[in-house]
């Protein structure tokens, strides 16, 4: 989602803006740098690749520039570069960076979709506490569509094609992030919705493998099997080869159990397919 939201940003005829922050009026609210060196520390954050290096920038323009009005985003990001590293220091740090964004604008979309994604991702599915973490994330994820549905474009100058593009990819990342919060709570039915819902709105390869494993999981393996076979033929054109890799071996096993399971269901033996490469 970074990108994207920066797309906007960068193109801010004025200089530098912040997608996430709204003013009352509904209209967005531009943060401005205080100095040429403010601007270069934002702008070395917006440019950062890799969680490290955002986190680095992140931190950077925090400690120089306490006062900055880029503290949202900022925070927002470090929270999103955190997640993305995946192991359990980094989705604590995650969690508090994004609960501190969340404190300074709690219709933040980044920081709502990471705060989520955190609680789905480490609340194992015996704690005590799980249905309150999961009620959280669903919460959250709510916050984040109804600002999303409320953001404002940020720069008159930025295509509406490039803007609705942003709207419909994060409203994709949005459902998908819903359905893997039912998947967790075994509500199958609102999590084929859901990856259906993501599929609508942004086609992507690994929104339809979770919606193929959904249907092995509830049972319906008929119609995992089909969706295996659809996504098994796809070029993955644009996608990155290791991704096509992971997704291939992910969707061959969801096929290979729901055809053992229709088997036995069945009451007939089965003999599992052979992996498409």
């Amino acid at each position: 989602m970074k990108s994207v939201i920066l797309t906007g940003i960068l193109a801010m005829a004025a200089g530098i803006a912040c997608l996430a922050a709204q003013a009352p009026s509904g209209k967005p609210v531009q943060p401005k740098a205080k100095s040429q060196d403010e601007l270069k520390a934002v702008q070395a954050l917006m440019a950062a690749l890799g969680p490290d290096a955002v986190i680095k920038a992140a931190d950077d323009l925090q400690t120089k520039y306490a006062d900055t009005q880029f503290k949202e985003a900022a925070l927002a990001m470090e929270a999103d570069a955190y997640r993305s590293k995946g192991d359990t220091d980094s989705m604590i740090k995650a969690q508090i960076y994004a609960e501190q964004a969340l404190a300074l604008n709690p219709a933040d979309v980044q920081a709502n979709m990471t705060d989520a994604e955190v609680l789905i991702q480490t609340t194992p599915v015996l704690a005590l506490n799980k249905d309150e973490q999961f009620a959280k994330a669903q919460k959250c994820l709510t916050a984040a569509q109804d600002a999303l549905k409320n953001l404002a474009k940020p720069n008159p100058q930025m295509p509406d094609t490039d803007w609705d593009s942003f709207k419909h990819e994060t409203a994709a990342h949005i459902h998908n992030d819903l359905g893997m919060l039912a998947s967790v709570r075994k509500t199958w039915d609102v999590a084929v919705t859901e990856f259906k819902a993501a599929i609508a709105e942004g086609d992507q390869p690994a929104y339809q493998a979770r919606l193929a494993a959904t249907y092995q999981q509830a049972g319906r393996y008929a119609e995992a099997i089909a969706l295996c076979d659809k996504i098994l033929a796809d070029p993955f054109t644009g996608v990155p080869p290791n991704a096509v890799s992971q997704i291939r071996t992910y969707v061959n096993n969801i096929k290979a159990s729901a055809t053992k399971a229709a088997a036995a269901k069945a009451g007939a033996p089965a003999t599992p397919p052979a992996p498409q490469k």
